[in-house]
């Protein structure tokens, strides 16, 4: 048999195969393969499933728990940031009395080593809002503590209201200004107010004046130079535009009593800064006092600073 026959016999020996024999190998592999096509579509049917179902939110106990947290952390966080905002204004005070230091400093360098006279207005407490003016007059917010810019309204306890209130008395508080009589340059329609005050003992009156509203001119520091310039205050704090105090002057029985601009501490004996006020004193120096040791400074020449300890009771607010 030559090789074209032994092919020939090979095809037709090929195609003669029964069929039979032909599906024996494949009937043990077609169920794998059946099962294999099942589980795919059944996985993917399940991954289809994952993916358009929606996630779930937050439950209800979950947005409690969250918002018991934040809740937990504001009152944490509100009471420090509104130190630190009251600890912004109080230092805010302090270099505006800094620059009040540069203002009589000049002043008094300019006239003499002298303070002006308290007799050329007739509103003599305020006379320094006239004498200082070249000195703050192009930096008008110097005239106010951060902690006292609106006005006060009516009423023995303070109360506050708006700078352009018709209701607005001329005196102010621990957290409110007084008005002078001048017209405000910015708003002629308003006056000038501040919430600073001037030590009325340091005017230089002249020979023939004995007193200044009834404060003996023989007392005033008058001179620049003074004995004690660390413990002697020059300006500060105030509920009204100055004040002459005495080692005999009784303390206010509330924070910001208003009994007349004739209660001289009571001008300057307020709680605008946690329990005190901010004061320049007449070494350039500015300090934080609490309103019972006004007492123990040197207002004037003839000041006696032992005095309050045995005989001034203070009440509760000024603890």
């Amino acid at each position: 048999m030559d090789a074209a026959e032994t092919r020939s016999f090979s095809v037709r020996n090929r195609i003669r195969i029964p069929r039979t024999e032909l599906g024996v190998p494949f009937r043990g592999v077609l169920p794998y393969i059946a099962a294999d096509a099942a589980s795919a579509r059944k996985a993917s049917c399940v991954m289809n499933n994952r993916q358009s179902r929606p996630r779930p939110g937050f439950t209800l106990l979950e947005l409690l728990v969250v918002i018991a947290v934040i809740a937990i952390l504001a009152a944490l966080l509100l009471p420090v940031l509104s130190q630190a905002k009251l600890k912004a204004l109080d230092t805010q005070c302090k270099s505006n009395l800094h620059q009040w230091a540069i203002a009589w400093t000049s002043y008094v360098g300019d006239n003499n080593n002298s303070f002006s006279t308290g007799t050329s207005v007739d509103w003599a407490r305020g006379e320094w809002l006239v004498a200082l003016n070249d000195y703050y007059g192009k930096k008008p917010d110097l005239l106010l503590c951060p902690r006292a810019t609106l006005r006060r309204g009516p009423g023995s306890k303070e109360t506050q209201v708006p700078v352009n209130s018709t209701n607005a008395v001329a005196w102010g508080g621990p957290t409110t200004t007084w008005a002078s009589p001048l017209p405000d340059p910015a708003n002629p329609a308003l006056p000038i107010t501040s919430s600073y005050g001037m030590n009325l003992w340091v005017f230089n009156p002249p020979a023939n004046v004995s007193n200044i509203q009834g404060r003996p001119a023989a007392w005033n520091w008058r001179k620049f130079d003074v004995p004690l310039p660390a413990n002697t205050p020059l300006f500060l704090d105030s509920m009204w535009r100055g004040g002459g105090p005495n080692f005999t002057d009784a303390p206010p029985a509330f924070n910001g009593e208003w009994l007349g601009a004739g209660a001289e501490m009571h001008h300057f004996a307020i709680a605008r800064h946690d329990k005190g006020v901010n004061l320049l004193f007449f070494d350039g120096s500015v300090r934080y006092a609490r309103a019972k040791t006004l007492w123990n400074f040197y207002w004037h020449n003839q000041y006696d600073t032992s005095y309050a300890a045995s005989h001034i009771q203070f009440p509760s607010w000024m603890q």
